[in-house]
């Protein structure tokens, strides 16, 4: 056993940087969102609205309960470093579902969208203990209705408690660490 063995057991933390956070961060948020819409489609949300499941629209919002979801423990666990990730989660993300095929005029908007979707999950999170609230705005979000459905509210509420909870401590696992400096350009040849 070396010594870097020994560093490793003592700091179980990834060291990384915010891009690094945010790239696995990335990844989290579309294995959920995917996880997401696999759920509402058996529960039937297909069958009942098609057109708006398979729809940008539903795909931008699941996505955007999910980044949020995780919004909440970065800004509880990475301090000065908040600011870097949530901006290296937002543009990793933009690549994310353009990849996915989300048209560029669903994604025009995206910053202001997640901002104003952001401070309307925050408040519906604020208003009780019960993730009740934010389940009902979500699903109201998702499914572009007006009402939203008892069912599907206790679906996304209790998904978003199984997320959050699962999260709890996320910056434990991470240590983060300034982007290392480029290396210094190669020295002309003279002839």
């Amino acid at each position: 056993m070396g010594w870097t063995d020994l560093l490793r057991r003592r700091s179980p933390r990834t060291r990384t940087t915010p891009v690094g956070v945010a790239a696995s961060l990335a990844q989290s948020i579309v294995e959920s969102t995917n996880a997401l819409l696999d759920r509402l489609e058996a529960e039937g949300f297909s069958r009942a609205d098609p057109v708006r499941a398979r729809s940008d629209e539903c795909l931008l919002e699941c996505t955007l309960f999910e980044w949020f979801l995780r919004d909440v423990e970065v800004t509880r666990d990475f301090g000065n470093s908040t600011a870097a990730v949530r901006e290296a989660l937002a543009g990793r993300l933009v690549i994310d579902l353009e990849r996915s095929g989300v048209t560029p005029s669903c994604l025009r908007d995206f910053d202001e969208r997640g901002r104003r979707r952001f401070a309307e999950y925050a408040a519906a999170l604020a208003l009780s203990s019960s993730l009740q609230p934010l389940g009902a705005a979500v699903w109201t979000r998702i499914s572009g209705g007006r009402e939203p459905s008892e069912r599907m509210t206790m679906l996304v509420a209790v998904r978003a408690s199984a997320e959050l909870a699962r999260l709890k401590g996320l910056g434990a696992r991470y240590r983060i660490v300034g982007t290392l400096p480029s290396p210094p350009p190669p020295p002309e040849a003279h002839p």
